[in-house]
């Protein structure tokens, strides 16, 4: 009804724009608001007015028993009409509004309750007072927001936030990583620029020694490698397992195993993936640890997994050498 309202044109009496005066009272308001919408529901019975069309305001006036005078008065002024002359509004609306496929948009008992709170604002009675007050908490609560719908939303804004939250920290850890990579990388070919200049720098006699030395060292067990290195190896390692740490510490596991792998299959080598392991038992991470494991192992190729496995068997961690052997045959 409130498309047909604002499209057609009304009589002066029914328009839709036509204010009601600020002396009147809110009860009288509301209950003036709801007697004009039934009378726009009129249709006129005239022998010579048009079909579908709202009454005037003398007809609509005899139809209800009462003048033109008065009706205007219930519609736009202080006074209230009796009850019978709503309930007869209301009934010739509503067999109107049938004829035309339409509905009177509220029940007879809404209204009825709406006319005698007007009435009960007019007398002072302070029964009736009190339930106008019953109506209007309920009507409040009715316009309230669903306070199951606002704790979702704020569920939801919560969510969103620690989302963008850890977003960020993960993009702060790997940028880290990545950083902790070249330094690392930068440290190798520092020290291997060192090792080509010596030997540059050695005699024609020396040379003979070094290539000797260098012969002897081939055979050399993988876990006597250089200390320097080694200690390169346990720094990058230890300094990626203090990040996963703190995340772990804080709830956040997932974001912890999420830079583990990407960080060991992207950054570091096999000799700093196993360290990392080493690291992450010996600080009670044993479920990143056993995660790591599993994924390297079915991920990775055989030849970085097999270097893993060596390494943890060197510092003596069999059980997760085999582990990953394991994860590696599927």
């Amino acid at each position: 009804m409130s498309s047909e309202v604002s499209s057609r044109v009304w009589p002066a009496w029914l328009d839709p724009g036509k204010a009601i005066p600020g002396n009147v009272p809110p009860r009288k308001r509301q209950l003036a608001l709801a007697l004009r919408s039934l009378c726009r529901l009129l249709r006129s019975q005239e022998p010579d007015g048009l079909g579908g069309n709202p009454p005037k305001q003398a007809e609509a006036a005899r139809r209800l028993n009462c003048s033109a005078d008065m009706l205007s008065r219930y519609l736009n002024e202080t006074r209230v009409p009796g009850r019978e002359f709503v309930e007869r509004l209301y009934g010739e609306a509503s067999a109107d509004a049938a004829a035309s496929g339409q509905d009177t948009g509220m029940t007879r008992e809404a209204l009825l309750t709406l006319h005698s709170s007007a009435a009960a604002e007019r007398r002072g009675c302070k029964h009736c007072s009190e339930l106008s007050e019953r109506i209007d908490s309920l009507m409040r609560q009715l316009n309230a927001p669903c306070p199951a719908c606002v704790a979702h939303q704020a569920e939801r804004d919560a969510y969103q936030l620690r989302r963008k939250r850890d977003t960020a920290r993960l993009r702060s850890a790997r940028r880290k990583a990545a950083r902790l990579h070249a330094a690392v990388e930068a440290m190798r070919a520092e020290t291997k620029g060192d090792g080509r200049a010596l030997a540059a720098e050695a005699g024609p006699e020396e040379r003979p020694a070094a290539a000797r030395t260098n012969r002897a060292l081939l055979p050399v067990p993988h876990q006597h490698r250089d200390r320097q290195q080694s200690m390169k190896d346990m720094s990058a390692a230890r300094q990626l397992v203090a990040q996963a740490r703190e995340l772990d510490g804080e709830g956040r596991e997932d974001l912890a195993f999420t830079l583990l792998r990407q960080s060991t299959t992207e950054l570091l080598t096999p000799v700093e993936t196993a360290q990392v392991v080493v690291e992450l038992r010996q600080c009670e991470r044993d479920r990143l640890a056993n995660d790591l494991i599993h994924v390297f192992g079915r991920d990775q190729a055989k030849q970085d997994v097999m270097t893993v496995a060596l390494v943890l068997h060197e510092k003596g961690a069999t059980d997760d050498a085999g582990a990953i052997l394991r994860a590696a045959l599927g």
